[in-house]
């Protein structure tokens, strides 16, 4: 009886600082038009929910925390909802972001051709190159792992940005 008369006793305090703070809410929610109602009652139903399960220390300050995150919760749902549901014109003002079928192709060749120039490099060079440029590996970390000097790895590398550069720069000649 002593736990049900205190549950009772808490609701009715909660009830009171919903109905105190009625104001507050309102200027809260005030900025979700059309919804402030809705979300001042979804607050306060919040609060009851929440010392259900646990004691509130401070229901006035509970209470205006869970109103401005309903409020933002509102706001975001809205905005995507907006995006979602734009006109379709707004998309046809849009320019393409895909790249046009021509310009995928010859992105694709060039690909091609590096990855040749890339092959027919000598094997220590073409380790130390892939190493450095497609694991984001440091020269020294290079060296350690190939069991070189830092200045050889310097010397594989340029090396084989040169070869690369050249390899690339005959190809497009030949077109």
């Amino acid at each position: 009886m002593g736990k049900r008369s205190l549950q009772e006793a808490q609701t009715v305090d909660l009830d009171a600082a919903c109905r105190e703070h009625a104001a507050g809410l309102r200027a809260i929610t005030r900025k979700v038009r059309d919804d402030e109602a809705d979300l001042a009652q979804d607050a306060c139903l919040k609060l009851v929910e929440t010392a259900r399960r646990e004691p509130v220390a401070a229901p006035a300050h509970l209470l205006f925390r869970i109103a401005r995150n309903l409020v933002i919760d509102r706001m975001r749902s809205r905005g995507r909802a907006a995006r979602l549901f734009q006109e379709a014109t707004a998309y046809e003002q849009q320019p393409s972001s895909a790249p046009d079928p021509e310009r995928t192709l010859l992105a694709n060749e060039r690909l091609r051709r590096a990855l040749s120039v890339i092959d027919g490099m000598p094997d220590r060079r073409r380790e130390a190159f892939l190493l450095h440029r497609i694991d984001g590996l440091s020269y020294p970390q290079i060296a350690r792992r190939m069991g070189v000097t830092v200045k050889a790895v310097e010397k594989h590398i340029s090396a084989a940005m040169l070869q690369l550069a050249r390899g690339m720069r005959t190809d497009d000649g030949d077109d």
